[in-house]
């Protein structure tokens, strides 16, 4: 039974991200070719330092949701509406220092800062996907995939209608922030829709907060070793031009792991429900979500190498050929990346959150090295280089340097191999 509800779980989630993937992707790709390397390059360049604040709005909220909403069904009302609250206090906090850092760190750069007003609202707007995970415990993604599907449906709208409107930037810029706006308002609909309601509770606040405080640290240093990092240093060692490139190499190269980010979510309830029962299973199910992870990662890396510079062609225009190169490259970084995604089930089933810190440390301060370095000879490229290199040392071979995760190390080099995740499931509620 568990595994049939995975499955229409996933179904669910990954029919919501592919329509989700689909006009996102159609849409980003008219936008680029409307405004050019140059200034889709400056778009996405000054998004990444919103996207620096990440971490500070969620609170790391999203890190425990579920398992929170597993645990204690009976005050889910309370669970959600504490954390939106939370969430929405720390966005308004957010968008400022967002807005501050944008201006400082660009001379004050008129330009720049009104993009980056734009775009702020959609850190705000984010708050209330939190509201994903209430259904997701509830292995009830028919609701999210709906969502998501109309969602990006009328943001898609919204920039076809200003390229044909032949808006200026700052419309494009606010188009960012009107994807989680409509996300928002939808998600809000369905839960009250279903009779739901909320409270915040500062009680359960303080609790939420003492249990999130690692994955707040931890996210703070991811973000320093994702394509946050790299956008920047481009931006700031090369041009916009060469961020425009890069964008558009690893949008490419994300516009397909939304099936990975679906398994993941439709497994993790029942994976982190089989902990308590049976260890043995639980590590068997969760190999076995790695070892997908990694082959289909794998495979999709392949696949993009071959055909990068048609890809590119065809759906960006020749004016992006020079994207090519790095986008052969970061394709590979996806699988080591994903495996750090699923590893959040292990570390909060094993109580083991505060290692993420460490774990995230030792990325962040990789990634910058390995991209200051990397950047200034090979451009592009060299910041490809260094997505892969860090995702590989970080979620994989740092794994076994800590005693702490070197029981997790091992349950991932043990996927790779496939080795004892196919054999057969023993039923619990058969006694011997």
């Amino acid at each position: 039974m568990s595994n049939k509800r995975i499955t229409a779980n996933a179904t669910w989630i990954m029919v919501g991200r592919a329509f989700q993937l689909l006009l996102t992707f159609v849409s980003t790709m008219c936008v680029s070719r409307y405004l050019g390397p140059e200034s889709y390059g400056r778009l996405t360049y000054v998004f990444s330092y919103i996207q620096l604040f990440l971490p500070l709005c969620t609170l790391g909220m999203n890190d425990i949701a579920v398992k929170e909403l597993v645990d204690d069904r009976e005050h889910n009302d309370t669970i959600l509406g504490t954390i939106i609250g939370l969430r929405l206090l720390s966005s308004l906090l957010s968008m400022g220092l967002a807005i501050l850092l944008v201006s400082l760190l660009n001379d004050g750069n008129p330009a720049y800062r009104m993009i980056a007003i734009a775009q702020s609202f959609a850190l705000l707007f984010q708050s209330f996907d939190t509201i994903a995970y209430y259904y997701q415990s509830k292995l009830l993604s028919r609701t999210t995939g709906m969502v998501y599907m109309l969602a990006y449906t009328a943001s898609s709208l919204f920039r076809f209608l200003g390229i044909f409107l032949n808006r200026p930037i700052g419309w494009f810029a606010f188009a960012m922030a009107f994807d989680y706006l409509m996300i928002a308002l939808l998600f809000v609909m369905a839960y009250f829709r279903d009779d739901n309601v909320l409270h915040f509770s500062m009680d359960t606040a303080g609790s939420l907060l003492v249990k999130s405080r690692y994955y707040i640290y931890a996210g703070l240093l991811v973000v320093a070793y994702g394509k946050v990092t790299d956008t920047l240093l481009l931006g700031k060692m090369v041009d916009d031009t060469s961020v425009g490139y890069y964008a558009a190499a690893t949008t490419l190269c994300n516009a397909w792991p939304f099936i990975l980010t679906a398994i993941i979510d439709a497994s993790s309830p029942v994976i982190i429900a089989t902990y308590e029962e049976d260890h043995r299973r639980f590590e068997q199910r969760l190999k076995l979500l790695y070892a997908v992870i990694f082959y289909i990662g794998i495979a999709a890396a392949v696949g993009i190498t071959v055909l990068s510079e048609f890809v590119i062609s065809i759906l960006y225009g020749t004016d992006y050929l020079e994207a090519s190169s790095a986008m052969k490259i970061y394709a590979w970084s996806t699988a080591f990346s994903y495996l750090g995604v699923a590893r959040a089930i292990w570390m909060q089933c094993e109580k083991k959150i505060s290692k993420e810190i460490t774990i995230s440390l030792f990325g962040a301060l990789t990634n910058i090295i390995l991209n200051f370095f990397l950047i200034a000879r090979f451009r592009t490229v060299g910041a490809a280089i260094a997505a892969v290199l860090t995702q590989l040392l970080t979620n994989f071979l740092f794994l076994f340097a800590m005693k702490d995760t070197r029981e997790n190390a091992k349950l991932i080099w043990e996927a790779i191999l496939l080795k004892d995740i196919f054999s057969k499931e023993e039923d619990p509620d058969v006694q011997k």
